[in-house]
């Protein structure tokens, strides 16, 4: 096949000479030259036509002669196609008419024929058949798939009939395919230098029967194979020759695995189908769409080739393995599961693996005998090799004897170690079971004296020479190969040479481990010299008690003591200690030596902690031996055979110490990463391990940073191991040390999360547990959280006293980060009040000892609830709801069924007695939070005016009222000078002569419910804007209350005191006063008189009674049975609404809900203060006396 770049955009193909039936299948659409053809490659052609999507014109040259397709060729039209001529068409067909130009040839004459091709053609007439002169549309496109072409020569490999293509263009490329008969190899050549070689083997497959019917009936299967009777099938492995690099080292070749990318099916030529992996080429008649990019997966033809696939290959290995050129080179080609989803022909594929994987002879053992995976085992160790000191079968034996699943191995099973095997389930003898095997009964059965001689030849051969590289992927040390005096192999650091002038060393009694006497014998000739002091460099050297420590005992720390030897070892070490012979160096070694226990138990020494024997500088052995095993047992000190007379306790408790014993708490930090699992095992509690990473989405998996303290666990629930601790640890560890925060790991292995971490604030270990292990010491001898606990402050204790827990322990108060740690509460919550009161409530017995603390806790609630959230409040009001307080006469009862009486100084148990009213002092009652804190426990407030009231002898306080206005001057005088509003100070008149009544009553009753609470001296009505007084007004009695209520009447609270000296004094008193304090001294301008406010609306009053009546007319009342005597009532209904009182009544009963009205008496007496006759009224202005006339 050529190529030549003729002129710029023409292409040449040479080949065979067309027949009619090539020329028929060339212009026809769907009429190929393959479908029956079994001599054919494939079952159908490229597609010549395909070269209609490059070219708009080709010629086609065939014996001698010449014919084209030409787009632009105008064709002469045929009247049979219906109309005269190609417009009439159109104009009928309302379309345009476009001739198939691709399968209509046109005879070309050859002086058609562009020169440049004729010339071409005719000079290599004798060498071409047929040639294609193509016009391309895009030369560029053209040269881009023909660099690809060169860059992936082997495409060609499966083509019967090429064996050559030529690119005449600027560079004039060849790829050529040679085929050599030896193993099946085609090298593939560019301009002649090899590009790459491959071993083809080609298998010739009988199509089963089954198949064949199959085919039959599958419509989408090519005419070709629906008689087909065999099938071939190709396999092309990679292969290259052995080269020198440039240092002239052997680069070894052979057979190569395909690259993943490099896997692709053909089907004679490549296609686009890459999912499938393979080791080699693969070729085949595989049925694939038209562009060559997709299998058939549902093809019952692909789904049967690639069953086969699976068994045809290991036939290819049995092969290759038998060849002396390729032998374990073979295993190279073992393909992997193919394991695609949802994928038949990959099911097929791997269904058929796994048969002939476990079925198929095709591994070669030492002896060239082929094995299956189940008969074989690889030998990584090559001890299977050596059979002079190494007994075959006793190895095959203990191999078969420690196999956990059932093998039957073959009478020769060993291989050497290939990864590819190994990849398959081969089994694979390690160095780990070799030194298993060494120690085990089944070998030094058969391993003798003479036989370990050759053994310890062959290590020294591998290992002696330094810097010389061996097969053997194992430190010499780890490997048992000396034979011991009980003729069992041993590990150069167990073993010693036998000190010569021991007479018993070396005898089977013997506690420690010499070289048996034969190989010592021999080790001791001339010739074995070498062979000595090679040992003696790896350490085996004679026995003495200090050798002794540092070859056998520091090195196996952690397993050498036992129940025997634990006192006469650590009594041997003593002795050493005391002799100076070791110190601090060598004992530090030993930390991990195990030690007895006072229970018997062995631990290693750092886990250990003196018995308070030792007189440790903490004695923790009482507070902790039923818990812990980890004191140390004082047999070492009073042993007798170990008895000595006035032995120093001190030394002996500076030996351990050394060797790592404890005798404090101390805090433990892991500075290195600790696993979830690992921290459990040191003793963090899962529930601060268990916590979510900082995005929530996952687990934390790891922790750098922790810290605890030693023994720490044990304070929970402890009281008085807690509070030693907690002293110990606040005195003597630096609270800094404690507070580091941690790192935590999560998140996918690959992400910061998990290999940088995140530090976390607040988040160490010793506030966790602190804030949620009851671990603190209380005073009253509990343990509890630290939130539970409240700061050691006087104020605190005082408000709480016995009843709320604070630490047994004190805090330094310069060392404000021990109180941060803790975080003791220092101020107390709407539940802790609540808490508080209600164990107080339960404390019967002390209650008048917590009256005064019952009031300061109010206090304090009524001083903190302005601060709290909505949500607080909210959820603090529902718990009031069954929540107990304090009445006045000191009984607990529901919040909710509480009154407060609001006047006074709230002290009424006459009033308590009716309803149950909560005891709060003076200080609470007038709190500027009162009203949020009744709200809070619902508690119903009640005034005088919530009460009803019986009056008797009720008159207009005249006198009384006169005062007022006659102290009005002075009064708002006063005011001003103590910088009260002038908005209060301008009403003050108002308030006096038009908006209020003064009424003067002999008795004033209060009832509540019906039921008498108290007599009172004094009473306003708000309604109805009416101030009773006892009679007389101006008595002491009445005046307890009454600046109280004058001052609440006129808005001016606080002056209580200045009104009871301006109603009580006289005018020469209070003049004297206000000069005395520079008080300015009201003049004539100064009295303001009001009309008073029309009474059209008096009617007579209705009464009504203290008790029910069952009439709605007039009705005889009956009051309280302490009044009958003196009550007379008679009431009758009116729509009036104030009171009018008769001179029949003696008492009157006041319901704020009536209306009411004076009567005429009372009438008549009021308005002769309003009549416009002049009245004179004594007024001191400017220290003289003068007539004031009043004016209405």
């Amino acid at each position: 096949m050529t190529y030549k770049r003729c002129i710029r955009q023409h292409v040449f193909y040479l080949g065979k000479s067309f027949d009619e039936k090539d020329l028929q299948g060339l212009c026809g659409v769907n009429n190929g030259t393959k479908k029956k053809d079994l001599d054919k490659t494939g079952y159908k052609g490229i597609g010549f036509k395909a070269v209609f999507g490059k070219s708009d014109y080709v010629i086609i040259y065939s014996n001698g002669e010449y014919f084209r397709f030409d787009s632009s060729y105008q064709i002469k039209w045929n009247k049979q196609w219906g109309t005269n001529d190609q417009q009439a068409w159109e104009k009928d067909n309302d379309r345009q008419f476009i001739y198939p130009w691709q399968i209509n040839p046109i005879w070309t004459n050859d002086n058609e024929i562009p020169n440049r091709i004729r010339n071409f053609l005719n000079s290599k007439k004798k060498q071409i058949h047929v040639a294609y002169a193509i016009l391309l549309n895009n030369v560029g496109e053209i040269h881009l798939a023909i660099d690809q072409l060169k860059q992936q020569p082997y495409m060609f490999l499966f083509l019967r009939n090429i064996s050559r293509i030529t690119f005449l263009t600027q560079l004039n490329d060849t790829i050529s395919i040679a085929r050599h008969f030896s193993h099946g190899l085609k090298q593939v050549y560019i301009n002649k230098k090899i590009d790459s070689q491959w071993i083809i083997k080609r298998f010739e497959l009988d199509v089963p029967k089954s198949i064949r019917d199959k085919l039959v009936g599958d419509s989408k299967a090519p005419e070709k194979l629906r008689s087909i009777e065999k099938a071939e099938m190709f396999f092309a492995a990679k292969y290259k020759d052995s080269t020198t690099d440039e240092n002239e080292e052997m680069i070894s070749g052979g057979i190569e695995k395909l690259r993943d990318q490099d896997s692709i099916l053909f089907s004679y030529l490549p296609t686009k189908i890459s999912e499938y992996k393979f080791p080699v080429l693969i070729n085949a008649n595989f049925l694939t769409n038209v562009n060559r990019e997709q299998i058939h997966t549902d093809s019952v033809w692909n789904q049967w080739l690639f069953n086969k696939i699976g068994s045809e290959i290991f036939q290819w290995i049995i092969e290759l393995v038998k060849d002396k050129k390729f032998r374990s080179q073979a295993y190279r080609l073992i393909p992997s599961k193919l394991t695609l989803i949802n994928n038949i022909l990959s099911r097929q594929f791997d269904d058929s693996f796994a048969v002939t994987i476990k079925n198929c002879s095709f591994i070669l053992n030492r002896k060239n005998q082929l094995l299956r995976v189940s008969e074989a085992v690889m030998d990584s160790t090559s001890m299977s090799k050596q059979s002079s000191f190494v007994d075959i079968n006793s190895m095959r034996e203990y191999i078969h004897n420690n196999n956990r699943y059932y093998s039957q191995y073959a009478d020769y099973p060993f291989i050497d170690y290939d990864q590819n095997l190994l990849r398959v389930g081969v089994r694979q003898f390690t160095w780990d079971e070799c030194i298993v095997m060494f120690k085990s009964d089944i070998f030094l059965r058969t391993h003798s004296p003479d036989k370990n001689k050759l053994m310890i030849e062959y290590f020294y051969s591998n290992f002696s020479k330094i810097g010389t590289a061996n097969d053997i992927n194992i430190n010499i040390e780890q490997i048992p190969f000396l034979m011991d005096q009980n003729n069992h192999l041993q590990l150069i650091k167990d073993i010693y040479f036998p000190a010569e002038t021991i007479g018993d060393s070396g005898t089977s009694d013997s506690d420690n481990l010499f070289i048996n006497k034969i190989i010592f014998d021999w080790l001791n000739e001339k010739t074995q010299k070498s062979i000595k002091q090679w040992l003696q460099t790896l350490g085996v050297i004679q026995r003495t008690d200090l050798t002794f420590l540092n070859k056998t005992v520091i090195p196996n720390a952690s397993t050498y003591i036992t129940s025997e030897n634990a006192l006469k070892t650590i009594k041997m070490l003593f002795m050493l200690f005391q002799k100076h012979d070791i110190e601090k160096k060598e004992l530090n070694q030993l930390k991990k030596l195990k030690l007895l226990t006072t229970r018997g138990t062995l631990i290693a020494a750092e886990q250990c902690f003196f018995c308070d024997q030792y007189k440790p500088r903490l004695p923790l052995e009482e507070y902790l031996k039923a818990k812990e095993d980890k004191f140390l047992s004082f047999d070492y000190i009073t042993s007798d055979i170990f008895k000595k007379e006035n032995e120093d306790l001190t030394e002996w408790r500076r030996f351990f110490i050394m060797m790592g014993v404890q005798e404090e708490l101390h805090p433990i930090v892991f500075n290195r990463k600790l696993t979830s699992y690992e921290a459990v095992g040191y003793g963090f509690c899962d529930e601060y391990l268990v916590t979510t990473s900082p995005d929530g989405k996952h687990i934390v998996d790891a922790f750098s940073g922790l810290i605890t303290i030693t023994f720490m666990q044990y304070t929970q629930n402890n009281y008085d191991f807690a509070k030693f601790f907690w002293l110990y640890v606040i005195k003597n560890i630096r609270a800094e040390i404690l507070t580091q925060n941690v790192r935590i790991y999560w998140g996918h292995s690959n992400k910061p999360g998990a290999t940088v971490g995140t530090l976390l604030d607040d988040s160490n270990y010793i506030n966790w547990f602190i804030k949620n292990i009851k671990c603190m010491p209380t005073t009253i001898k509990t343990c509890e959280l630290s939130s539970n606990i409240f700061a050691d402050n006087k104020e605190l204790k005082e408000l709480c006293g016995k009843y709320m827990c604070f630490p047994s322990i004190s805090l330094p108060q310069d060392k404000i980060i021990w109180h941060s740690i803790f975080n003791f509460k220092t101020k107390l919550s709407g539940n802790d009040y609540f808490d508080l009161l209600e164990k107080i409530r339960l404390d019967e017995r002390n209650l008048k000892d917590n009256l005064d603390r019952i009031q300061m806790i109010y206090y304090h609630i009524l001083k903190e609830i302005y601060f709290w959230s909505s949500d607080e409040r909210k959820t603090m009001k529902t718990q009031a709801k069954s929540f107990y307080l304090l009445t006045e006469n000191d009984q607990w009862k529901l919040a909710n069924d509480l009154y407060l009486y609001m006047e006074g100084n709230g002290t009424n148990n006459n009033l308590n007695d009716a309803i149950p009213c909560l005891k709060l002092d003076y200080k609470n009652r007038n709190h500027s939070h009162l009203n949020q804190f009744l709200d809070l426990f619902n508690i119903k407030q009640i005034k005088m005016n919530d009460l009803k009231l019986v009056d008797k002898q009720s008159s207009p306080a005249e006198h009384f009222r006169r005062k007022l206005i006659e102290i009005s001057p002075f009064l708002k005088k006063w005011l001003k000078n103590s910088s009260v509003s002038s908005d209060i100070i301008s009403v003050i008149d108002k308030k006096i002569q038009q908006e209020n009544d003064f009424i003067e009553s002999d008795c004033l009753q209060l009832f509540y419910n019906q039921k008498f609470v108290q007599e009172t001296n004094v009473y306003f009505d708000n309604k109805y804007k009416q101030l009773y007084v006892r009679r007389p007004w101006d008595s002491e009695t009445t005046f307890i209350d009454l600046p109280n209520k004058l001052c609440q009447l006129l808005n001016i609270r606080g002056f209580e005191k200045n009104i009871r000296f301006l109603l009580k004094g006289t005018i020469e008193e209070i003049q004297k006063h206000f000069t005395t304090n520079s008080i300015e001294i009201p003049t004539k301008k100064d009295i303001v008189i009001l009309e008073r406010l029309s009474r059209s609306d008096i009617l007579q009053q209705s009464k009504p009674s203290a008790t029910p009546s069952p009439k709605s007319t007039e009705t005889t009342t009956s009051p309280p049975e302490s009044n009958k005597s003196t009550s007379s009532i008679k009431n009758k209904e009116t729509r009036s609404n104030k009171h009018e009182y008769t001179t029949e009544t003696t008492g009157t009963f006041i319901d704020n809900s009536a209306n009411r009205k004076y009567n005429t008496d009372t009438v008549l007496a009021l308005q002769q203060l309003n009549q416009g006759f002049p009245q004179y009224y004594p007024f001191s202005c400017s220290g003289n006396y003068v007539l004031m006339e009043i004016i209405a």
